[in-house]
């Protein structure tokens, strides 16, 4: 199977070179093409050959569609490829810079875009501004507004990175504290003995990040991370077909703001909430719980055929 081989490509914007990947088809016409974005720690490079992947688990969804393209950027300040700018940028500038990849690309009116965590919010907000109309939007995992608590808790991180002895150290604690977000408490019950083994486990995932992205890591709470406390989308002025995927144990975007978006869209073709002990990170971990949602909404993928490829665990 060739499909998860992503080709990569570098696009220069006003706000810094985007790298991109693109998988499947690239002669594929603008309705056969799926963007699909992940959460702030996400790369471009969304399936691999070697099952290591940013959002493997999502691949199975699309490993019947050959014919289809698949492509997905990285964020600018993001830990992939693409420029980190001197000054965060705004997540109104973020859609300005990858809408400016799409229309390089002849893609402003995608078949769908497919967006999970930030990825979800980024989706409403290009739409929102009328720099792409795709056929139709997925949000998995994300609302029109940052919940209180997720925002307290992000606020937290960036008090952590001023007052830690140093860069590093911050970083460390700052993903920690992040990580715990992400999951809900059943899931820690279930998983570890005490807080002692929870809190390890934690610390070994800003570790982890560290050492895989270097000072990469430190940009997403510099320039990411605050974005989604500012950002406030107005559901009206989105006017495409939308899908919303949510988990009853999401702290980040927790049912209540979901069940606010669904009622406030024009045109949402429904709410699919995901009972889960995996939180916000339901959205990696619990693709199999909406894939029919999914392949339901967009034609594309309506279709059954194919086989299943590897999944992949703690890489939001």
């Amino acid at each position: 199977m060739v499909f998860p081989v992503g080709r990569s490509f570098y696009t220069e914007t006003p706000y810094g070179r985007v790298k991109g990947f693109r998988f499947g088809n690239i002669d594929a016409k603008p309705e056969h093409t799926i963007i699909v974005q992940g959460g702030i720690s996400a790369s471009g490079q969304l399936w691999r050959l070697d099952g290591h992947g940013w959002w493997q688990s999502l691949h199975p969804l699309f490993a019947p569609h050959p014919e289809l393209q698949v492509i997905s950027l990285d964020y600018l300040g993001g830990v992939g490829g693409s420029d980190t700018p001197d000054e965060p940028i705004s997540l109104g500038q973020h859609a300005e810079a990858y809408a400016s990849v799409l229309r390089s690309l002849g893609l402003t009116q995608p078949g769908a875009w497919l967006g999970g965590s930030f990825g979800g919010v980024l989706g409403l907000q290009l739409v929102q501004d009328g720099l792409i109309k795709p056929d139709a939007l997925v949000v998995i995992g994300a609302a029109h507004q940052p919940s209180v608590q997720s925002a307290a808790l992000r606020l937290f991180q960036q008090a952590l990175l001023q007052q830690a002895d140093c860069s590093q150290q911050g970083v460390v604690l700052a993903r920690a504290l992040a990580m715990l977000t992400y999951r809900s408490a059943d899931e820690f019950e279930q998983r570890f003995n005490d807080g002692d083994e929870a809190f390890s486990y934690l610390l070994a995932q800003g570790e982890k990040l560290l050492k895989r992205h270097g000072q990469h890591a430190q940009s997403l709470f510099t320039h990411l991370t605050p974005i989604l406390n500012e950002y406030r989308i107005d559901p009206s002025r989105i006017t495409v077909p939308v899908q919303l995927v949510g988990f009853e144990s999401d702290i980040i975007a927790p049912p209540r703001l979901m069940h606010q978006l669904e009622e406030a869209l024009p045109d949402c073709r429904g709410l699919a909430l995901i009972d889960t002990p995996f939180g916000h990170d339901g959205f990696i971990k619990n693709v199999a719980d909406y894939a029919a949602v999914v392949r339901h909404f967009l034609p594309q993928l309506k279709t059954t055929r194919g086989t299943q490829s590897p999944l992949t665990e703690d890489i939001l």
